[in-house]
């Protein structure tokens, strides 16, 4: 049996591959456990992980975005893991068949594409996105980051994958797939041809997170052998706020048709369902109304299409909880209405997540934080804060947190 206050299923039954053609624990992590190669996931660096996982020990630096969750009384994604077994793996009990340091299967597979991608969303960086890159130098030079090492572009080899890893993933259930930008060319389409010959594609569920702008929805259909596929568009806002977060010349007009396409191209493919997300934070605070309204449409349009809504992991300066207090409270009402008006609704629980990080407290030095990388990525970008989110800047100067 394992410590339910420790363990986390994720290192065992999961596998992470990231561009950087190396293997984290898990989705949450971008530290390397080591090259993509087979004897990566027996080695002592797991091992030990995995020991202590088991036994009531923490990995607090490595596993920090989950455990300040958790301290704050968030979710995290370990919590969610331990709910939602049956919903991620289609089974119960394999968590308590695969509790060895060493030679679990693999059920899940997350599949973080490249880092190549044509958004540069404000909560982003080049980690995720070489769009990024330019920008990130400028805001390097500004002293507002700290000098790392980050490749220009990099993918996932999938060849050496495949070679490495191909006979170990008959038990897939679920496949998550994030970027860079899965769709900007036909990698993903290519991936799924080549895993045909290692896994049952019938078997397999897959989520792909995508900006949507270079989706071609047609080539959806090849998709068809697949259990399900998921196309999970990242919209973070509604109206003009979303161009201003998401970095690139598109606007939300052309989003919202794109998803309209997919939700028509669900009549005739059955595998295909339709989610849309966004990440709870400083720039769409008070963007949540109009937001959920819009993306509830699309979750009830059909069963097993949803909408996500997840509190921001990070940069912590972008967090909810460092607005005004007075923006925070108007939010909390926003939050608790758009729960009582439907409260049977299955996805309200992000809203409860929401509401327990606005009532979180700010804290001075990310404000200030806040406040000197969005003026200088505003300089950068030739855009205003004050016309998208004018009630941050006024409300911190109420509260004299910022000077004049």
């Amino acid at each position: 049996m394992y410590n339910k206050k420790t363990y986390c299923p994720m290192p065992f039954v999961t596998m992470t591959v990231n561009p950087g053609n190396y293997i984290s624990r898990c989705m949450m992590s971008v530290k390397s456990m080591g090259e993509i190669q087979s004897k990566t996931l027996q080695n002592l660096a797991f091992e030990t992980l995995r020991s202590n996982m088991l036994n009531g020990v923490w990995d607090k630096e490595g596993c920090k975005v989950c455990y300040s969750r958790e301290n704050a009384n968030l979710d995290s994604q370990r919590l969610k893991w331990l709910k939602n077994e049956k919903i991620y793996l289609d089974e119960e009990g394999i968590y308590e068949k695969n509790i060895n340091l060493s030679r679990n299967k693999i059920y899940h597979l997350y599949l973080n594409f490249s880092n190549i991608c044509n958004f540069k969303c404000r909560m982003c960086g080049p980690h995720f996105s070489n769009a990024w890159l330019s920008d990130h130098r400028k805001l390097l030079e500004k002293g507002i980051y700290k000098e790392i090492y980050i490749p220009p572009k990099s993918q996932v080899d999938i060849d050496k994958f495949l070679l490495e890893f191909g006979n170990d993933l008959q038990n897939l259930r679920q496949i998550w797939i994030t970027g860079g930008e899965p769709f900007i060319d036909n990698k993903l389409f290519d991936f799924f041809e080549k895993l045909e010959s290692y896994a049952d594609l019938k078997n397999i569920k897959v989520s792909v997170n995508t900006n949507g702008s270079k989706l071609d929805v047609n080539k959806l259909k090849i998709l068809r052998n697949l259990k399900q596929i998921v196309i999970n568009f990242s919209v973070d806002a509604v109206g003009d706020l979303y161009k201003y977060m998401r970095g690139y010349n598109y606007d939300f007009k052309e989003i919202d048709k794109k998803i309209n396409n997919c939700l028509k191209l669900q009549n005739e493919q059955n595998n295909l369902n339709i989610a849309v997300n966004g990440t709870y934070q400083l720039y769409n605070i008070l963007n949540v109304e109009d937001f959920w309204l819009w993306g509830k449409k699309v979750a009830n349009s059909k069963k097993g299409n949803w909408i996500e809504y997840r509190t921001l992991s990070g940069p912590n300066f972008l967090a909810a909880r460092h607005a005004p207090l007075t923006v925070k409270n108007k939010a909390v009402k926003i939050l608790q209405k758009l729960i009582d008006d439907d409260k049977d609704f299955i996805h309200n629980h992000y809203l409860q997540q929401a509401i327990c990080e606005c009532k979180l407290n700010a804290v001075p030095e990310y404000i200030k934080k806040f406040v000197n990388f969005n003026n200088e990525l505003d300089n950068i970008r030739n855009e205003k804060l004050n016309d998208y989110c004018e009630f941050l800047l006024k409300g911190w100067r109420e509260e004299g947190n910022l000077d004049e």
